[in-house]
């Protein structure tokens, strides 16, 4: 009986949302490799979007709802409440990228 047992795989939910803030959409061409919930900011040479620094922070358009290789399109979150330990911070300390999410309405918790 144990032989007919199919093992799946694991399932560890992830708690991204904070609230129920409203969350618009939209959606870039990835510059570089984007991992899903990175802070993204625009690249302002080439228009494209890629993983936002600390001296890039001021042209920070979002937060990535999926993974996108490089040249592949991204969609990603332009306002919205989320938690703040399920964001990838891309080294960017948390005051800092509080603060500049807060100016396109995106609010880390």
């Amino acid at each position: 009986m144990a032989d007919l047992v199919e093992r799946l795989g694991e399932y560890s939910p992830k708690m991204v949302f904070a609230g129920e803030f409203p969350m618009l959409t939209d959606t870039g061409t990835a510059g570089e490799a984007v991992n899903q919930w990175d802070i993204i900011m625009l690249d302002a040479a080439t228009g494209n979007v890629k993983r936002a620094t600390t001296a890039g922070i001021d042209t920070v358009v979002g937060i990535a709802a999926t993974a996108a290789a490089k040249n592949d399109p991204v969609v990603y979150y332009m306002t919205g409440e989320f938690f703040t330990d399920a964001i990838g911070m891309n080294d960017i300390e948390e005051a800092t990228a509080k603060a500049a999410l807060r100016k396109l309405s995106i609010f880390l918790r």
